[in-house]
């Protein structure tokens, strides 16, 4: 038999060495293979139960020994059918894999940051509308410390939001800022006497032009220094956890 087309088939050296063994002796017991194909006998048997598996060989278990033969056109032509209903079962069985990665795939969530923008007018509505939210978030994280730097100019421009701020708070909420200091800051904190307010005046930030915030997963800048103000409000775990490491590391040094 054409060693190539058993190949094909999918048959290894030794099968292939096998099944021609069977095939120029017609009938054979597995010394008689061992001995033609050139391999123990006890190899040679275990070879040719696998191929009377697959449907190349027959084995007749009723004699002693046992023998193997070469499988009927008809049998082999068998195993067209078995082929066929083995390849259904395969695809049945990856169609149903695939549909389960498809959902694990769908189900997997990017995590884009949020980021909105808040023009100058808006911006009063926006810190009252906002506060609760992110107090929220602060204490879900187990985070109920604002970290960050207010700019003189804040206080200047949004105490009426402070005071609103301190009025209405949680008193689980407290603040770790720092701050360049002015007149309008001292005066502020005077009047407020807020004890969980604790500003840090930083000489060394006069370059720093807007306030930032860090609360729970929510990231805050305002710009107070130059008409017209704005805000951006950043919402992301990872970057809000950062930054407040940042200014947590600073705080002490301060």
């Amino acid at each position: 038999m054409d060693e190539k087309a058993l190949a094909a088939l999918g048959l290894k050296p030794k099968e292939v060495a096998v099944y021609n063994a069977v095939l120029k002796a017609g009938k054979a017991s597995p010394v008689v293979l061992g001995k033609l194909a050139g391999i123990q006998r006890t190899t040679a048997y275990s070879i040719a139960k696998g191929l009377a598996e697959k449907g190349f060989l027959t084995e007749d278990s009723t004699r002693r020994p046992r023998t193997f033969s070469l499988s009927s056109p008809e049998e082999v032509l068998g195993l067209i059918e078995r082929e066929k209903q083995l390849v259904a079962e395969r695809e049945t069985t990856l169609k149903a894999f695939a549909n389960e990665l498809s959902k694990i795939s769908s189900s997997t969530v990017y995590p884009v940051p949020t980021v909105r923008f808040i023009e100058d007018q808006k911006i009063a509505g926006f810190l009252r509308e906002q506060t609760p939210i992110w107090n929220t978030s602060a204490l879900s994280a187990n985070e109920p410390t604002w970290w960050g730097f207010q700019d003189h100019t804040f206080v200047e421009n949004y105490s009426e939001w402070l005071e609103w701020f301190w009025t209405t708070t949680s008193d689980d909420i407290d603040l770790k800022l720092l701050s360049n200091r002015t007149e309008s800051e001292v005066k502020f904190a005077q009047t407020i006497k807020a004890e969980r307010r604790k500003i840090k005046y930083w000489g060394e930030a006069t370059d720093f032009l807007s306030t930032t915030w860090i609360v729970g997963d929510y990231l805050v800048m305002i710009n107070t220094r130059t008409k017209p103000f704005y805000a951006v409000e950043i919402h992301d775990k990872l970057m809000a956890h950062d930054q407040r490491e940042v200014f947590k590391n600073l705080w002490p040094l301060v």
